[in-house]
């Protein structure tokens, strides 16, 4: 039997969980973790959890990471371009089987014509060029990404614009839908959640905003999470 192990990061994080409002889940592109099955798991119990769903697929750059990593760039493009579309594909594949017409799926390159988005990733970029210590953050961030413990600075430069892009979703999804309460799921609980969630970063989420980590169990999932 499958079931979902869901473990809010913080007490207002469980306090948001309890208003079942809405939930974001992430599902990473080229991860063993969300194969079809467990796309299809953790979507058939949000679905019965929540009011509204939402799932968040990776925007191209992906291709940064994958040039970081020491891909040519022309390769991680188009490697990219791949990874996003299949990861796409599974989870539409796992809607229909669903039958969850009701479910939105979008990459953050699909948000850009939203103002609170494109306000939060603005300001995301000036703190990063002006503030040493969010910047360090962010570096280390990076590090189990790439798989290294010292990013270079080319490294970084190639690398974190896919955090920026993540990280305005991780701080206030209710402003950039339009909806008053939600959480961002995934299923393993990410360094930079957990320091923005301790206050250790210049910037904080939205009252209405919260984690949640969400772990099938009975399940033959790969560990790349």
């Amino acid at each position: 039997m499958t079931t979902v192990e869901a473990v809010p990061l913080t007490a207002r994080c469980a306090r948001i969980f309890a208003e079942r409002e809405h939930a974001l889940l992430g599902v990473s592109a080229m991860n063993g973790y969300f194969s079809l099955d467990a796309i299809t798991e953790l979507l058939r119990w949000a679905r019965g959890y929540f009011k509204r769903v939402d799932v968040l697929v990776p925007g191209m750059e992906l291709a940064g990471t994958l040039a970081a990593r020491g891909e040519m760039p022309k390769k991680a493009h188009k490697k990219a371009k791949a990874a996003i579309n299949n990861t796409r594909n599974r989870v539409l594949h796992a809607l229909r089987m669903l039958e969850a017409p009701d479910v939105g799926v979008f990459s953050w390159n699909e948000l850009h014509h939203h103002q609170s988005y494109t306000e939060l990733r603005t300001h995301l970029e000036d703190l990063y060029r002006g503030d040493s210590a969010f910047r360090e953050y962010c570096v280390a961030a990076l590090e189990p990404v790439l798989g290294t413990r010292s990013p270079t600075p080319t490294q970084a430069q190639d690398a974190i614009p896919f955090l920026l892009s993540e990280l305005p979703l991780m701080l206030d999804t209710p402003s950039v839908l339009g909806i008053e309460s939600s959480l961002f799921c995934y299923p393993r609980m990410l360094p930079v959640a957990r320091w923005l969630y301790a206050g250790m970063m210049p910037i904080f989420p939205s009252a209405g905003q919260g984690m949640l980590t969400i772990r099938l169990t009975g399940i033959d999932a790969g560990e790349n999470h």
